[in-house]
């Protein structure tokens, strides 16, 4: 048998990399095995060598997007002090890098319309996972008005990745450096440290119900 060529992309890469050319082009929860095989241009076995679902190649190639130290570094910049880095320097850099632009884009596709739920929560875990380990709390001991901040702080970056296609570009990093943004979310996520859930004697603290779609379904 013929050995690969070094310069050939493994099957995995090249599946995942036709997991986002399809994403672009259809919803998430339309995408199938036969989509995946004919736009990578490999068969069903290799598919199934690697993948036993769309699921679990759609986790690998997020996977690689949550890896990218400049990914990283644009979120935990978010929340530092205003007075640790000068963050509308380090924004405007990062717009120069290709494989963070590629990467940017491909977070715009999980929160855009073709994505789903189940990817954002995804994309909103990961950012609140790196926000917690930057200012020392652990998740499991987050008392209810904690939560309520990071959910409220974490959908509203998901807004924003979700239109990085239209503001990661010179122009957008300008608009967004002047929003105020950076010290809005820094000061918003740094305060959690300080919310108690001290509460007035008789007063019990809210029980946290599931958020529910539209439909009336889990989140």
């Amino acid at each position: 048998m013929a050995r690969p060529k070094a310069a050939e992309q493994p099957a995995t890469i090249k599946m995942q990399n036709a997991f986002w050319e399809l994403l672009e082009e259809k919803p998430y929860a339309k995408i199938t095995v036969s989509d995946v095989t004919r736009v990578s241009e490999l068969n069903r076995t290799a598919f199934y060598y690697h993948y036993t679902n769309i699921t679990e190649l759609a986790d690998d190639a997020i996977a690689s997007i949550y890896q990218d130290q400049d990914i990283i570094g644009y979120v935990t910049r978010l929340i530092r002090q205003p007075d640790d880095i000068d963050f509308r320097n380090e924004y405007t850099r990062f717009i120069d890098i290709p494989r963070y632009l590629t990467s940017a884009h491909r977070i715009s596709l999980i929160t855009g319309p073709h994505g789903s739920t189940s990817l954002s929560k995804q994309l909103r875990e990961f950012v609140i996972d790196i926000w917690l380990d930057l200012i020392g709390l652990d998740r499991q001991n987050l008392n209810p008005g904690q939560r309520l901040v990071l959910e409220f702080a974490s959908n509203g970056v998901l807004g924003v990745l979700s239109n990085a296609t239209a503001i990661f570009n010179a122009d957008g990093a300008q608009w967004i450096a002047r929003t105020g943004l950076p010290e809005t979310v820094s000061h918003l996520i740094n305060s959690i440290i300080d919310i108690t859930d001290d509460v007035t004697p008789g007063q019990a603290a809210p029980t946290l119900e599931p958020h529910l779609s539209p439909n009336g379904r889990n989140a």
